[in-house]
């Protein structure tokens, strides 16, 4: 059996459906052709005397015509050659013999022998026309009963609900619901608005279904002998399902017009899950982005206010340093150092998080100035002194370093970061290097250390927000190396992570040299992350 047929209607092509069996004249409308035919002669044998042959044509010409009413092309067709045959053989002289000795009577035959096909098949083509036309507004009316019934369905119990319920109404047949289990594996399972659950031998053949994007199981050569027609819920993009269609026993074959209505379910149905699925994912990005502008306003908020108490901290340290700093117990200046300790720190990472909120919200624009490379390096070491004081700092810097245009302030910031970074994921004792390099019209900065690397499933994760590789120190937010990445974006550049071979991290920041003061890109650079520094 064909799984495949293109249709035309009113000019337009209909939709490929599953399945095709032409609903062709069947056997007792030729039986009943025959036996008006007979009828007709026998009556008209009877009346000849009294009505004549050319009267008894009128009959047989309204018999065909009746016929057409109620029987095929084919069935009609023969009604007028046998009608023709008949009168001619048994109503025209001589009787009993298929031959015409009057000339009228042979121009007689002739006419009314066109005359019957063309009334036979204008009416069979009618009476056909109205049935396509009377097919088609049953099938808008369904069609549109369903679409409006899953249009207001809220959520998908309901829209699911609903189907099963139209469905019921119009086949007499039960439906299952088969949907995939969301662990990403082709495992369809039944949803609890299904009025029927297909089990055993039924299950492969959904898998199948769902997997292949096509139609199986009753009434198709794919999974033949079971007794359920499942049916792929597919829009053009995926498979979002497989429809389930239980018909009673009693039901040996589809006709042309249920074949193509369920087709059109299925596929108001897929579109109707689809749209569900959009619905359900707007609504999460919704509720994502109202979540992160609400955890973006709270923090910038409280980041403010910590900033006022935390000056006050640090002033107040400071102060106490310089006036009574000779009269603390050894004890006590080592509290009060540790608390300013605390304080930096603390200021550090309430920078953090105004940096990285200003790089979400859009408005970091870098104030770009020539400048140069190796003070950039040097206040960057010099801001880090305290934290990689139990490390062997390594500054290799090539000659003749061209001036570059770029924010002093945001890149200091990103290669602080990075020395931080360095300093508190590796041992103390380890080395930590920095190095600056011009290589084909592209600045590179990288800081490189000999710690324990970064893992393999973390290296795609490492400059997101608020990120901890497993295993790392206790501390820290996870913010630096996304404000790095941040303030390297708004320069037009990149940084990337990757192990180094031997052992350790390295940093590469990629910067474009060929920059007015206004931040217009004059000449671009080499496309790849070249590695600099100390192996």
């Amino acid at each position: 059996m064909s799984e495949v047929i293109a249709a035309t209607e009113h000019g337009h092509g209909e939709a490929r459906a599953w399945c095709c069996k032409p609903e062709n004249s069947s056997w007792p409308q030729y039986f009943t052709v025959v036996a008006v035919v007979v009828g007709i002669t026998l009556s008209a044998m009877l009346f000849r005397p009294v009505l004549g042959p050319r009267v008894v044509a009128l009959v047989f010409l309204l018999g065909v015509v009746l016929l057409g009413l109620v029987v095929g092309r084919g069935p009609i067709l023969l009604a007028a050659l046998l009608s023709a045959i008949c009168w001619d053989f048994f109503l025209v002289d001589p009787l009993t013999q298929l031959r015409i000795r009057n000339p009228e009577d042979a121009m007689m035959f002739g006419v009314y022998l066109v005359v019957a096909l063309v009334l036979g098949q204008l009416t069979s083509h009618i009476r056909i026309k109205e049935q396509i036309e009377r097919e088609r507004e049953e099938r808008a009316t369904s069609l549109y009963s369903l679409t409006r019934e899953l249009a207001g369905a809220q959520g998908l119990n309901e829209l699911l609900d609903k189907t099963a319920c139209q469905f019921e109404r119009l086949f007499q047949a039960r439906l299952a619901f088969l949907l995939p289990d969301g662990s990403g594996r082709n495992h369809p399972q039944s949803h609890p608005a299904s009025t029927y659950d297909p089990a055993g031998p039924e299950q492969p053949a959904a898998t199948w279904v769902l997997e292949q994007g096509q139609p199986a199981g009753k009434f198709t050569k794919h999974f033949p002998l079971i007794e359920t027609l499942f049916l792929p819920l597919s829009t053009g993009e995926a498979c979002l399902g497989v429809l389930g269609v239980s018909f009673d026993p009693s039901v040996r074959d589809l006709t042309l017009r249920q074949r193509r209505l369920l087709q059109a379910f299925s596929q108001q149905i897929a579109l109707a899950l689809d749209r569900q699925r959009l619905r359900e994912e707007a609504e999460k990005s919704k509720l994502l982005a109202e979540s992160e502008r609400l955890s973006k306003a709270l923090l910038n908020s409280m980041s403010h206010e910590i900033r006022t108490p935390l000056a006050a901290i640090s002033g107040g340290l400071e102060n106490l340093i310089e006036l009574d700093g000779p009269k603390l117990s050894a004890e006590q200046q080592a509290m009060v150092a540790e608390v300013q300790q605390a304080a930096h720190r603390l200021n550090r990472l309430v920078g953090q998080v105004l940096d990285i909120t200003r790089v979400e919200s859009g408005t970091l624009q870098p104030k770009l100035s020539w400048c140069d490379v190796r003070d950039l390096v040097q206040v960057a070491v010099r801001e880090t002194r305290n934290e990689l004081s139990r490390h062997k700092l390594e500054v290799d810097l090539a000659p003749n370093l061209p001036l570059v245009v770029l924010d002093f302030v945001l890149a200091q910031q990103a290669l602080k970061n990075l020395l931080s970074n360095a300093a508190f994921h590796t041992p103390p004792g380890t080395a930590v290097q920095i190095s600056a390099r011009a290589c084909k019209g592209t600045l590179l900065l990288a800081v490189a250390d000999r710690g324990p690397g970064i893992a393999a499933e973390s290296l795609s994760h490492i400059f997101n927000k608020f990120y901890r590789a497993p295993g790392a120190p206790t501390g820290g937010t996870g913010l630096g190396l996304s404000v790095v990445k941040g303030f390297m974006e708004a320069h037009g550049g990149e940084v990337k992570a990757e192990n180094r071979f031997g052992g350790g991290a390295l940093f590469t920041i990629r910067l474009p040299l060929g920059q007015t003061a206004s931040g217009a890109l004059i000449a671009g650079g080499n496309t790849g992350i070249a590695a600099v520094g100390p192996s």
